[in-house]
Protein backbone atom coordinates (compact mmCIF):
# COMPACT_ATOMS: atom_id res chain seq x y z
CA UNK A 1 0.00 0.00 0.00
CA UNK A 2 1.00 3.30 -1.22
CA UNK A 3 1.52 6.21 1.55
CA UNK A 4 0.94 8.73 -1.54
CA UNK A 5 -3.15 9.42 -1.93
CA UNK A 6 -5.73 11.66 -2.76
CA UNK A 7 -6.72 13.82 0.30
CA UNK A 8 -10.20 13.28 0.78
CA UNK A 9 -13.30 16.12 1.28
CA UNK A 10 -12.65 15.90 4.96
CA UNK A 11 -8.68 16.41 4.54
CA UNK A 12 -9.28 19.28 2.16
CA UNK A 13 -11.37 20.96 4.40
CA UNK A 14 -8.53 21.01 6.96
CA UNK A 15 -6.02 22.14 4.52
CA UNK A 16 -8.45 24.46 3.25
CA UNK A 17 -8.56 26.29 6.54
CA UNK A 18 -4.81 25.71 7.53
CA UNK A 19 -4.17 27.24 3.91
CA UNK A 20 -6.68 30.43 4.18
CA UNK A 21 -7.24 31.17 7.80
CA UNK A 22 -4.34 29.46 9.57
CA UNK A 23 -6.75 27.51 11.62
CA UNK A 24 -7.86 24.65 13.22
CA UNK A 25 -4.49 22.86 13.59
CA UNK A 26 -3.66 20.67 16.44
CA UNK A 27 -1.54 21.76 19.46
CA UNK A 28 -0.51 19.28 22.15
CA UNK A 29 1.42 20.70 25.59
CA UNK A 30 3.25 18.33 27.69
CA UNK A 31 5.28 19.64 30.54
CA UNK A 32 7.96 16.90 30.99
CA UNK A 33 10.64 16.36 34.42
CA UNK A 34 13.67 14.90 33.60
CA UNK A 35 16.72 16.29 31.29
CA UNK A 36 16.20 16.78 27.54
CA UNK A 37 18.40 18.58 25.23
CA UNK A 38 17.75 18.98 21.66
CA UNK A 39 19.78 16.08 20.60
CA UNK A 40 17.81 13.83 22.34
CA UNK A 41 14.28 15.56 21.37
CA UNK A 42 15.82 15.76 17.72
CA UNK A 43 16.38 11.86 17.16
CA UNK A 44 13.23 11.12 18.94
CA UNK A 45 11.31 13.21 16.41
CA UNK A 46 13.35 11.33 13.33
CA UNK A 47 12.19 8.18 14.85
CA UNK A 48 8.44 8.74 15.22
CA UNK A 49 8.88 10.80 11.65
CA UNK A 50 10.15 7.56 10.12
CA UNK A 51 7.74 5.45 11.32
CA UNK A 52 4.31 6.74 11.42
CA UNK A 53 3.61 7.09 7.49
CA UNK A 54 1.64 10.48 7.80
CA UNK A 55 4.63 11.83 9.56
CA UNK A 56 6.29 11.43 6.91
CA UNK A 57 4.35 13.32 4.25
CA UNK A 58 3.67 16.76 3.18
CA UNK A 59 0.74 18.11 0.70
CA UNK A 60 0.59 19.07 -3.03
CA UNK A 61 -1.38 20.12 -5.65
CA UNK A 62 -3.85 23.07 -5.98
CA UNK A 63 -6.69 23.39 -3.55
CA UNK A 64 -9.53 21.25 -5.73
CA UNK A 65 -6.44 18.60 -6.45
CA UNK A 66 -4.86 18.38 -2.95
CA UNK A 67 -2.75 15.06 -2.73
CA UNK A 68 -0.22 13.21 0.04
CA UNK A 69 2.69 12.56 -1.06
CA UNK A 70 6.25 11.07 1.04
CA UNK A 71 8.89 11.76 -1.39
CA UNK A 72 10.54 15.07 0.02
CA UNK A 73 9.17 15.60 3.09
CA UNK A 74 11.41 17.85 5.48
CA UNK A 75 12.32 16.89 8.40
CA UNK A 76 10.05 18.34 11.43
CA UNK A 77 11.47 21.47 12.12
CA UNK A 78 12.38 21.77 16.19
CA UNK A 79 12.42 25.23 17.74
CA UNK A 80 14.79 25.05 21.22
CA UNK A 81 13.11 28.15 23.39
CA UNK A 82 14.84 28.97 26.86
CA UNK A 83 12.71 31.42 29.10
CA UNK A 84 12.42 31.48 32.80
CA UNK A 85 9.12 33.35 32.90
CA UNK A 86 6.64 31.68 34.61
CA UNK A 87 3.96 30.21 32.37
CA UNK A 88 5.84 31.29 29.14
CA UNK A 89 4.33 28.44 27.66
CA UNK A 90 1.13 29.55 27.11
CA UNK A 91 2.83 32.56 24.98
CA UNK A 92 4.39 29.65 22.86
CA UNK A 93 0.90 28.17 22.41
CA UNK A 94 -0.56 31.09 21.79
CA UNK A 95 1.38 31.79 18.86
CA UNK A 96 1.35 28.77 17.59
CA UNK A 97 -2.49 28.60 17.27
CA UNK A 98 -2.43 31.41 14.57
CA UNK A 99 0.30 30.25 12.94
CA UNK A 100 -0.03 28.34 10.08
CA UNK A 101 1.47 24.53 8.84
CA UNK A 102 4.05 24.87 5.77
CA UNK A 103 1.97 21.98 4.32
CA UNK A 104 4.21 21.87 1.41
CA UNK A 105 7.35 20.97 3.61
CA UNK A 106 5.87 18.98 6.55
CA UNK A 107 2.92 18.94 8.27
CA UNK A 108 4.23 19.26 12.03
CA UNK A 109 6.61 21.18 13.52
CA UNK A 110 8.01 20.82 17.25
CA UNK A 111 9.37 23.56 20.17
CA UNK A 112 11.43 22.39 23.03
CA UNK A 113 10.78 25.00 25.80
CA UNK A 114 13.18 25.33 28.93
CA UNK A 115 13.55 27.81 31.91
CA UNK A 116 17.39 27.44 31.08
CA UNK A 117 19.95 25.07 29.38
CA UNK A 118 20.48 22.70 32.13
CA UNK A 119 16.78 22.29 33.72
CA UNK A 120 15.28 19.52 34.32
CA UNK A 121 11.83 20.75 33.62
CA UNK A 122 10.74 21.21 29.70
CA UNK A 123 7.43 21.82 27.74
CA UNK A 124 7.30 19.79 24.73
CA UNK A 125 4.58 21.30 21.64
CA UNK A 126 3.74 19.98 18.86
CA UNK A 127 2.16 21.54 15.93
CA UNK A 128 0.32 19.48 13.79
CA UNK A 129 -2.25 19.64 10.97
CA UNK A 130 -5.77 18.57 11.68
CA UNK A 131 -5.70 16.38 7.94
CA UNK A 132 -3.21 13.86 9.94
CA UNK A 133 -4.06 13.64 13.35
CA UNK A 134 -6.82 14.23 16.12
CA UNK A 135 -6.14 15.05 19.97
CA UNK A 136 -6.42 11.30 20.78
CA UNK A 137 -3.54 10.27 18.65
CA UNK A 138 -1.51 13.23 19.02
CA UNK A 139 -1.82 12.94 22.76
CA UNK A 140 -0.15 9.29 21.87
CA UNK A 141 2.24 10.70 19.85
CA UNK A 142 3.91 12.60 22.74
CA UNK A 143 3.89 8.85 25.26
CA UNK A 144 6.16 7.82 22.30
CA UNK A 145 8.63 10.16 21.49
CA UNK A 146 8.92 9.73 25.53
CA UNK A 147 9.44 6.41 25.01
CA UNK A 148 12.06 6.91 22.18
CA UNK A 149 13.87 9.49 24.55
CA UNK A 150 14.03 6.80 27.04
CA UNK A 151 15.51 4.25 25.06
CA UNK A 152 18.47 6.81 23.79
CA UNK A 153 19.29 7.98 27.13
CA UNK A 154 19.49 4.25 28.27
CA UNK A 155 21.24 3.28 25.06
CA UNK A 156 25.24 4.08 23.34
CA UNK A 157 22.53 2.98 20.24
CA UNK A 158 19.54 4.78 18.26
CA UNK A 159 16.41 2.67 18.53
CA UNK A 160 15.40 0.85 15.37
CA UNK A 161 11.90 1.56 14.61
CA UNK A 162 9.01 -0.64 11.93
CA UNK A 163 7.26 1.53 9.72
CA UNK A 164 3.98 1.39 10.14
CA UNK A 165 1.46 0.49 6.87
CA UNK A 166 -0.46 3.30 6.10
CA UNK A 167 -4.21 3.31 7.41
CA UNK A 168 -7.11 3.73 4.55
CA UNK A 169 -8.73 7.04 4.98
CA UNK A 170 -11.46 7.53 6.69
CA UNK A 171 -14.08 7.78 4.07
CA UNK A 172 -12.74 3.91 3.56
CA UNK A 173 -12.67 3.10 7.14
CA UNK A 174 -16.25 3.90 7.14
CA UNK A 175 -17.32 1.88 3.77
CA UNK A 176 -17.79 -1.07 6.23
CA UNK A 177 -20.08 0.54 8.98
CA UNK A 178 -23.42 -0.60 9.25
CA UNK A 179 -26.00 2.70 11.20
CA UNK A 180 -29.36 2.76 11.08
CA UNK A 181 -31.05 4.88 8.21
CA UNK A 182 -32.49 7.75 9.99
CA UNK A 183 -31.55 10.99 9.79
CA UNK A 184 -31.41 13.69 12.83
CA UNK A 185 -34.30 16.88 12.50
CA UNK A 186 -32.24 19.66 11.22
CA UNK A 187 -32.63 23.02 12.61
CA UNK A 188 -33.52 26.29 10.21
CA UNK A 189 -33.12 28.74 13.44
CA UNK A 190 -30.40 30.81 13.38
CA UNK A 191 -28.91 30.12 16.60
CA UNK A 192 -28.14 33.16 19.21
CA UNK A 193 -24.43 33.58 19.56
CA UNK A 194 -22.00 35.94 21.25
CA UNK A 195 -21.90 39.19 19.78
CA UNK A 196 -18.97 40.87 17.49
CA UNK A 197 -17.10 43.54 19.35
CA UNK A 198 -14.74 43.50 16.82
CA UNK A 199 -15.00 42.18 12.51
CA UNK A 200 -12.20 41.57 11.02
CA UNK A 201 -11.63 38.62 8.20
CA UNK A 202 -10.15 35.66 9.51
CA UNK A 203 -6.67 36.53 8.12
CA UNK A 204 -6.54 39.11 10.77
CA UNK A 205 -7.70 36.60 13.11
CA UNK A 206 -6.05 35.31 16.18
CA UNK A 207 -6.47 32.23 18.34
CA UNK A 208 -6.28 33.47 21.90
CA UNK A 209 -6.20 30.93 25.48
CA UNK A 210 -7.50 30.62 28.98
CA UNK A 211 -6.10 27.37 30.58
CA UNK A 212 -7.87 26.65 33.83
CA UNK A 213 -7.13 23.06 35.91
CA UNK A 214 -9.27 21.40 38.42
CA UNK A 215 -7.47 20.02 41.53
CA UNK A 216 -8.07 16.15 41.73
CA UNK A 217 -10.80 16.54 44.35
CA UNK A 218 -12.94 19.01 42.32
CA UNK A 219 -12.59 17.02 39.10
CA UNK A 220 -13.62 13.75 41.03
CA UNK A 221 -16.78 15.66 42.68
CA UNK A 222 -17.68 16.95 38.90
CA UNK A 223 -17.44 13.38 37.69
CA UNK A 224 -19.33 11.77 40.88
CA UNK A 225 -22.07 14.23 40.66
CA UNK A 226 -22.49 13.49 36.54
CA UNK A 227 -22.93 10.24 37.84
CA UNK A 228 -25.14 10.81 40.69
CA UNK A 229 -27.92 12.38 37.85
CA UNK A 230 -27.31 10.51 35.28
CA UNK A 231 -25.57 12.61 32.43
CA UNK A 232 -22.22 12.65 30.81
CA UNK A 233 -19.56 15.10 32.18
CA UNK A 234 -19.59 16.40 28.64
CA UNK A 235 -23.06 17.04 28.46
CA UNK A 236 -22.53 19.05 31.92
CA UNK A 237 -19.89 21.06 30.37
CA UNK A 238 -21.91 21.98 27.35
CA UNK A 239 -24.56 22.73 29.92
CA UNK A 240 -22.74 25.45 31.75
CA UNK A 241 -20.77 26.43 28.84
CA UNK A 242 -24.26 27.46 27.74
CA UNK A 243 -25.55 28.78 30.89
CA UNK A 244 -22.77 31.14 30.98
CA UNK A 245 -23.45 32.19 27.54
CA UNK A 246 -27.06 33.23 28.07
CA UNK A 247 -26.08 34.99 31.22
CA UNK A 248 -24.07 37.29 29.18
CA UNK A 249 -26.36 38.05 26.32
CA UNK A 250 -29.66 37.85 27.52
CA UNK A 251 -31.14 41.52 28.04
CA UNK A 252 -34.84 40.72 28.78
CA UNK A 253 -36.61 37.70 29.61
CA UNK A 254 -36.84 35.95 26.52
CA UNK A 255 -35.83 32.37 25.14
CA UNK A 256 -32.65 32.15 23.95
CA UNK A 257 -31.77 29.44 21.23
CA UNK A 258 -28.54 27.70 21.16
CA UNK A 259 -26.67 25.23 19.11
CA UNK A 260 -23.76 23.13 20.73
CA UNK A 261 -21.27 21.45 18.56
CA UNK A 262 -19.30 18.34 19.59
CA UNK A 263 -16.23 16.24 18.71
CA UNK A 264 -16.90 12.84 18.23
CA UNK A 265 -14.21 10.02 18.41
CA UNK A 266 -14.25 7.95 15.38
CA UNK A 267 -12.02 5.17 16.41
CA UNK A 268 -14.51 2.66 17.96
CA UNK A 269 -17.24 3.32 15.50
CA UNK A 270 -15.18 2.24 12.18
CA UNK A 271 -14.49 -1.25 11.04
CA UNK A 272 -12.24 -2.19 12.10
CA UNK A 273 -11.82 -0.35 15.04
CA UNK A 274 -8.32 2.15 14.68
CA UNK A 275 -5.83 2.38 18.14
CA UNK A 276 -4.78 5.22 19.73
CA UNK A 277 -1.41 4.47 18.77
CA UNK A 278 -2.26 5.34 14.81
CA UNK A 279 -1.33 8.37 13.98
CA UNK A 280 -4.67 9.57 12.11
CA UNK A 281 -7.57 11.83 11.77
CA UNK A 282 -10.45 9.61 12.89
CA UNK A 283 -12.71 12.10 13.88
CA UNK A 284 -16.63 13.44 13.30
CA UNK A 285 -18.35 16.01 14.96
CA UNK A 286 -22.29 16.58 15.88
CA UNK A 287 -24.69 19.38 16.65
CA UNK A 288 -27.11 19.13 19.50
CA UNK A 289 -29.93 21.83 19.89
CA UNK A 290 -31.15 23.55 23.23
CA UNK A 291 -33.71 26.83 24.57
CA UNK A 292 -33.18 28.26 27.44
CA UNK A 293 -35.54 30.03 29.32
CA UNK A 294 -35.05 31.86 32.63
CA UNK A 295 -36.26 28.97 34.37
CA UNK A 296 -33.71 26.22 32.59
CA UNK A 297 -32.33 24.55 35.06
CA UNK A 298 -28.31 23.00 34.94
CA UNK A 299 -29.05 19.53 35.59
CA UNK A 300 -31.84 19.26 32.97
CA UNK A 301 -30.27 20.60 30.12
CA UNK A 302 -27.18 18.55 30.80
CA UNK A 303 -29.65 15.57 30.42
CA UNK A 304 -31.00 17.06 27.14
CA UNK A 305 -27.76 17.40 25.77
CA UNK A 306 -26.80 13.93 27.04
CA UNK A 307 -30.05 12.55 25.32
CA UNK A 308 -29.76 14.49 22.09
CA UNK A 309 -26.10 13.27 21.38
CA UNK A 310 -26.94 9.60 22.49
CA UNK A 311 -29.73 9.99 20.11
CA UNK A 312 -27.77 11.36 17.16
CA UNK A 313 -25.20 9.05 17.84
CA UNK A 314 -27.15 6.64 16.32
CA UNK A 315 -28.09 8.33 13.20
CA UNK A 316 -26.15 8.97 9.90
CA UNK A 317 -25.30 12.76 11.37
CA UNK A 318 -21.66 11.92 11.94
CA UNK A 319 -21.40 10.23 8.58
CA UNK A 320 -22.45 12.87 6.74
CA UNK A 321 -20.38 15.18 8.36
CA UNK A 322 -17.33 13.80 7.25
CA UNK A 323 -18.58 13.51 3.62
CA UNK A 324 -19.53 16.69 3.00
CA UNK A 325 -17.06 18.48 5.29
CA UNK A 326 -14.94 20.48 2.50
CA UNK A 327 -18.31 21.87 1.44
CA UNK A 328 -19.14 23.24 4.35
CA UNK A 329 -15.06 24.17 4.77
CA UNK A 330 -16.03 25.94 1.20
CA UNK A 331 -18.59 27.77 2.63
CA UNK A 332 -17.23 29.22 6.22
CA UNK A 333 -14.24 30.77 4.41
CA UNK A 334 -16.75 32.66 1.64
CA UNK A 335 -19.26 33.96 4.52
CA UNK A 336 -16.57 34.68 7.45
CA UNK A 337 -19.16 36.52 8.97
CA UNK A 338 -21.73 33.75 9.79
CA UNK A 339 -21.78 31.29 12.42
CA UNK A 340 -23.19 28.06 12.59
CA UNK A 341 -23.04 27.07 16.28
CA UNK A 342 -23.19 28.41 19.86
CA UNK A 343 -20.41 26.71 21.56
CA UNK A 344 -17.86 23.93 20.54
CA UNK A 345 -16.60 21.04 22.88
CA UNK A 346 -13.86 18.71 22.39
CA UNK A 347 -13.33 15.99 25.13
CA UNK A 348 -11.34 13.33 24.85
CA UNK A 349 -11.54 11.83 28.54
CA UNK A 350 -9.74 10.76 30.57
CA UNK A 351 -5.86 10.31 28.60
CA UNK A 352 -4.61 6.80 29.22
CA UNK A 353 -1.17 7.08 28.79
CA UNK A 354 1.55 6.35 31.13
CA UNK A 355 3.33 9.00 32.93
CA UNK A 356 6.34 7.12 33.68
CA UNK A 357 9.11 6.87 31.03
CA UNK A 358 12.18 6.58 33.62
CA UNK A 359 14.12 9.07 33.75
CA UNK A 360 11.51 11.40 32.52
CA UNK A 361 8.25 11.76 34.29
CA UNK A 362 5.27 13.24 32.32
CA UNK A 363 3.62 15.49 34.45
CA UNK A 364 0.84 16.80 32.12
CA UNK A 365 -0.77 16.66 28.93
CA UNK A 366 -3.19 18.91 27.28
CA UNK A 367 -4.15 20.30 23.79
CA UNK A 368 -6.07 22.63 21.57
CA UNK A 369 -7.41 23.77 18.22
CA UNK A 370 -6.95 26.84 16.66
CA UNK A 371 -11.05 28.23 16.43
CA UNK A 372 -10.26 30.84 14.44
CA UNK A 373 -12.77 30.22 11.42
CA UNK A 374 -15.24 29.59 14.36
CA UNK A 375 -15.32 33.47 15.25
CA UNK A 376 -17.25 34.27 17.93
CA UNK A 377 -18.40 30.40 19.15
CA UNK A 378 -17.48 29.78 22.69
CA UNK A 379 -15.06 27.20 22.46
CA UNK A 380 -13.26 24.27 24.74
CA UNK A 381 -10.82 21.84 24.68
CA UNK A 382 -11.08 19.56 27.91
CA UNK A 383 -8.63 16.38 28.50
CA UNK A 384 -8.17 14.74 32.25
CA UNK A 385 -4.29 13.74 33.84
CA UNK A 386 -3.63 12.81 36.85
CA UNK A 387 -7.66 12.73 38.06
CA UNK A 388 -7.18 16.92 37.09
CA UNK A 389 -9.30 17.93 34.42
CA UNK A 390 -8.26 20.90 31.93
CA UNK A 391 -9.76 23.33 29.89
CA UNK A 392 -8.50 25.24 27.65
CA UNK A 393 -10.84 27.90 26.77
CA UNK A 394 -10.07 28.92 22.85
CA UNK A 395 -11.22 32.90 21.41
CA UNK A 396 -10.71 34.68 18.70
CA UNK A 397 -9.24 38.21 18.66
CA UNK A 398 -10.34 40.78 18.53
CA UNK A 399 -14.10 39.39 17.27
CA UNK A 400 -13.64 38.59 21.13
CA UNK A 401 -11.96 40.95 23.80
CA UNK A 402 -9.98 39.27 26.85
CA UNK A 403 -12.72 40.91 29.15
CA UNK A 404 -15.54 38.79 27.47
CA UNK A 405 -13.66 35.66 27.45
CA UNK A 406 -12.91 36.11 30.99
CA UNK A 407 -16.28 36.52 32.12
CA UNK A 408 -17.44 33.45 29.70
CA UNK A 409 -14.99 31.50 31.80
CA UNK A 410 -15.54 32.52 34.63
CA UNK A 411 -19.44 31.72 34.55
CA UNK A 412 -19.33 28.27 33.02
CA UNK A 413 -16.97 26.99 35.90
CA UNK A 414 -18.63 28.74 38.60
CA UNK A 415 -21.76 26.92 37.10
CA UNK A 416 -19.53 23.47 36.77
CA UNK A 417 -18.32 23.95 39.97
CA UNK A 418 -21.46 25.27 42.44
CA UNK A 419 -24.21 22.06 41.19
CA UNK A 420 -21.07 19.66 41.39
CA UNK A 421 -19.94 20.94 45.26
CA UNK A 422 -22.67 22.65 46.61
CA UNK A 423 -20.14 25.68 47.66
CA UNK A 424 -19.20 28.65 46.11
CA UNK A 425 -15.37 28.79 44.81
CA UNK A 426 -13.45 31.40 43.14
CA UNK A 427 -12.92 30.59 40.29
CA UNK A 428 -9.57 32.95 39.44
CA UNK A 429 -8.10 30.76 41.30
CA UNK A 430 -8.11 27.98 39.62
CA UNK A 431 -4.84 27.76 37.14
Amino acid sequence: MTDDRQLIPMEEGMELFNCCASSLNVVIVSQILGFLDEEIIRQSLDLVQSCHPRLNSHIIGSLDNLRFRTEGTEKIPLQIIINSELEYWQKVVVNELSKKIESQKVLLRAILLKPDKESNINYLITTVHHAIIDAISGIYLHSEILRYCQKIVSSSQIPTVSKLRPLPSLEELMANVTTENTETQKSTQQPHTLPLEHYVSHQQRSCRLIHRQLVAKLTNQIINSCKNEKVTVHGAICAAMMLALAKEIRKDNRDLYFSCRSSVDMRRRVNPPIGDENIAMIVSALTSFHTLTNKTSFWDLAREVTQQIKARLKTQEIYNVILSYKNKAEYVLEHPELVSFSIFVTNVGKVKIPSDYSPFQLKEITYLLSTTVMGNVFSVAVSTFHEKMTLNFMFTQPLISDETANNLVNKALSYLLMVSTKELIDVKYLI
